[in-house]
């Protein structure tokens, strides 16, 4: 499946690169079918969302790592679920990757979305009704160390020692601090924006569900 490794791992055989984007695909959709019920309204606009961070990360790709995936994902996360934020920036990566290159990298990208969508569901970014500014800023600057972390692994070979890999990490960190940068600035300049749309999302799902239960106990 794999015919040699280059700079960013193994450089896929087109068979291998469509086995692993489907897969990619039906664990995302997977996702969203186990997630919390939702209405056609909400799909759409998660859709709408994924289609507008693929289109921005395009738009940024000449910026080096500048990831705006990364809040995306993390709010998405903090707002819908883990769930729901997995398959976003599952589908998030697919999408871009179609455009800006794919390959053994998008796993490992995938991965490292879908590990900061994880860790944005186990956040609670209001504080006495107020959104919380500090917790998110810490928040999205760990995040970039994160999935810099996880994307990483796609360059791991069967030779590569730990040290190896851990001076390339090094060398990558002036990226990381990159990365980081450009989370604080997409979380100051849509973070609180973004969070209450999702918001709405949310509360017109509790809103339904109040409904269908309303009703089952009246019924």
């Amino acid at each position: 499946m794999f015919q040699a490794f280059g700079v960013h791992g193994p450089e896929l055989t087109p068979v291998a690169d469509a086995v692993i984007d489907v897969a990619l695909v039906t664990l995302a959709f997977a996702f969203l079918i186990t997630a919390p019920r939702s209405t056609r309204y909400d799909a759409g606009l998660l859709g709408t969302m994924v289609v507008a961070v693929t289109a921005l990360r395009v738009f940024m790709q000449p910026v080096p790592n500048v990831q705006p995936v990364t809040v995306a994902a993390l709010l998405v996360g903090a707002q819908l679920g883990a769930r729901r934020g997995v398959a976003f920036a599952i589908l998030v990566t697919l999408l871009s990757n179609m455009l800006i290159g794919d390959g053994w990298w998008t796993l490992f990208q995938a991965a490292g979305w879908s590990a900061v969508a994880v860790l944005g569901s186990r956040l609670s970014l209001t504080k006495n009704g107020d959104f919380n500014h500090g917790q998110l800023y810490l928040a999205v600057i760990g995040s970039a160390l994160l999935f810099d972390v996880i994307a990483s692994l796609s360059i791991l070979t069967p030779g590569m020692g730990l040290t190896d890999f851990a001076i390339y990490l090094a060398h990558g960190i002036p990226f990381d601090i990159l990365h980081a940068l450009g989370n604080l600035a997409f979380a100051v300049w849509f973070g609180p924006f973004v969070y209450r749309q999702l918001g709405g999302l949310e509360s017109s799902n509790t809103f339904d569900q109040s409904v269908v239960e309303h009703h089952v106990i009246n019924g």
